[in-house]
């Protein structure tokens, strides 16, 4: 055993009977209140007595084809209906389930499920083309099924999923949770937020995401709503609409999704975004500026609860509630207090513990450790050492208790609340036939290549599009002759960014028009842009900008235009003709496969983490 275990108080594990097993209080809830609406989505809704009966036709249909405890089931699935009632379905047979992004490239997709053994994917027919080399079960097909109630037999040892995470070897490993760390997320959770029948839950993250986990379940166990926006782009018109309508009282998602939307609700007196209660956001550092007007203003009721952890320790090991009364509490935005039966240690390098004060590495402990990753004992002995995960943050313990993060010890980078491994990104861009050598750094939330080759930007972009989600594709390249070197001969990767030649379109002149939307484009992406036909998204655009530029065009021109659009017309010149009265500029299709590929991206933002 490792000395380590001596120093670490041990926790209080989740024993068999400490929490009742919270799809058991599903189905309690589906028979006390059948009627009551569980799930409402673009397409429909499913009250409880539906999402029970739906779930248990999927669980049946699967034990049928001998699928059951110990066994990982791929989810290939969007936000929709059929989403809750599979994931509900998998686990009423035992089984655990691995959520596979159908927007991904093919080539991630075929390593997800070669990496983590996958034998079958759940799937709907329309999507069962992404998916190769594995057994398909189309939802679809399992109506037929009986609906007798199934929950089989399983232990607080067992998995319940396993979400993929970016690898530093170039391969995405697949972190496993077990039931017992994940019931302890969701009775805090639900808890601490004293969520009860009277919430609605909007998602808009992927399944994919490790955050999005506990919001599919914890309102279907406290007699809430959940509400899915299932569409796969980010509109903030939309998004807005449905916290309004369905008022929603509870949303979780990174800080990059959620600001767009206090932003866009600045001009009505944030009367969007009243009926909130909780914003619950993780990922990446939150910024008190980019909320403070929102969270002082008298028609805000809510608190953000600044929510920390690893994808390998269930999600959430520590908290920090935030409102107007406490934002000045702190010069820094705290990752708060541990949650019930998780520890928090900081630990030197040697890995015994340091004072209050003391910047050590965060290393977690308790119920919320998970099962490693699957089929890789290497790398889960390498950050699971005895009884604690080893998650590569730096942070410090003030004497009150509050825990402050104090940035990375490795590459590993957090962009866009994606955890990614920069080694990944260098390990894909170095196989292309034109790159001698390529380092990725990330700066301003941004990813930035640095490259010795001759390739050029288009050929990159596509190489990694091929290969990586759109989240881990460089915002920018930078074409550089020499890596500047520190003294002991290790590549300088603050130094960077100063010495990079940018590979850069050539300036072209524009219309008035071109004008504004290059003006407006400069501002969000904070940088010079003067090229009208340069392409927005290899510009380092992204899905969340899309969302804000598209308010902005319709303030700015008084004209109300879907934000698909916006993906098909991703040159400042296509949106001008776009925005003419005499117009219709199609975009050409190589800018519509990009555009696509772009928009995908944002099922990450709602969807990547990973964490």
């Amino acid at each position: 055993m490792s000395p380590l275990v001596d120093r670490i108080p041990n926790t209080d594990m989740c024993s068999p009977g400490s929490f009742d097993r919270w799809t058991d209080r599903f189905v309690r809830m589906s028979r006390q209140h059948p009627a009551k609406t569980a799930i409402i989505s673009g397409s429909g809704i499913l009250s409880y007595s539906d999402l029970h009966t739906r779930s248990n036709q999927i669980a049946n249909h699967l034990l049928a084809l001998g699928i059951g405890r110990g066994k990982f089931v791929g989810l290939g699935l969007h936000r929709s209906l059929d989403l809750p009632a599979a994931l509900l379905g998998i686990l009423k047979c035992g089984a655990a389930y691995v959520p596979l992004d159908p927007a991904y490239p093919s080539a991630r997709i075929g390593q997800m499920i070669t990496s983590a053994k996958l034998e079958t994917v759940l799937t709907q027919r329309e999507l069962a083309g992404q998916f190769s080399d594995v057994r398909i079960i189309c939802i679809d097909d399992v109506a037929k099924a009986s609906v007798d109630e199934r929950v089989s037999a399983r232990e607080n040892d067992d998995p319940i999923y396993a979400i993929f995470t970016s690898g530093s070897t170039g391969q995405p490993k697949a972190a496993s949770v077990y039931h017992r760390g994940f019931a302890n997320l969701l009775e805090w959770y639900s808890t601490e937020l004293n969520l009860g029948p009277d919430d609605s839950t909007l998602v808009i993250s992927s399944p994919s995401f490790d955050l999005t986990q506990k919001n599919f379940y914890a309102p279907l166990i406290t007699g809430g709503t959940l509400v899915l926006d299932d569409c796969q782009t980010y509109d903030i018109s939309r998004i807005s609409t449905l916290i309004r309508d369905q008022r929603v009282t509870l949303i979780n998602c990174t800080p990059s999704a959620f600001y767009p939307l206090v932003d866009a609700a600045a001009g009505d007196g944030y009367a969007a975004l009243s009926t909130l209660r909780f914003a619950v956001l993780g990922g990446e550092p939150i910024s008190v500026t980019r909320l403070r007007a929102w969270l002082e203003h008298p028609n805000c009721l809510a608190e953000v609860v600044n929510s920390y952890g690893p994808t390998e320790c269930t999600d959430i090991c520590a908290f920090h509630r935030l409102h107007r009364g406490n934002l000045d509490d702190f010069p820094f935005v705290p990752l708060g207090r541990e949650i019930p039966n998780v520890q928090v240690s900081i630990l030197d390098e040697s890995l015994a513990p340091l004072t209050d004060g003391e910047i050590g590495e965060l290393c977690i402990s308790g119920a919320g450790i998970g099962g490693g990753y699957l089929n890789d004992a290497a790398r889960t002995a390498a950050v699971f050492t005895g009884s604690i995960y080893r998650t590569g943050d730096l942070a410090k313990r003030h004497p009150s208790g509050i825990l402050e993060f104090r940035g990375r010890a490795d590459h590993q980078v957090k962009v866009n609340g994606f955890r990614i491994e920069l080694g990944e990104i260098e390990i894909a861009l170095n196989e292309h036939r034109d790159v001698r050598e390529a380092i990725v750094i990330a700066s301003d939330n941004r990813l930035i290549a640095h490259v010795q080759g001759t390739a050029d930007l288009a050929a990159l972009r596509e190489h990694l599009a091929n290969r990586l989600p759109a989240y881990m594709v460089p915002a920018e390249f930078h074409l550089i002759e020499n890596f500047p070197l520190t003294p002991n001969g290790k590549v300088d990767r603050l130094a960077l960014t100063a010495n990079a030649t940018r590979i850069s379109h050539p300036v072209a002149t524009g219309t008035s028009m071109e004008s504004r939307i290059l003006t407006l484009w400069a501002e969000i992406l904070d940088r010079p842009v003067s090229d009208a036909t340069a392409n927005f998204f290899d510009l380092g655009g992204n899905s969340i900008y899309v969302a804000i530029i598209h308010v902005r065009l319709m303030e700015m021109t008084g004209i109300k235009f879907p934000i698909t659009e916006l993906f098909a017309l991703p040159t400042a010149r296509s949106i001008a003709g776009f925005l003419s009265p005499t117009s219709g500029n199609p975009a050409n299709a190589s800018s519509q496969d990009r555009a696509r590929r772009a928009q995908a991206s944002y099922s990450k933002f709602r969807h990547p983490t990973n964490r």
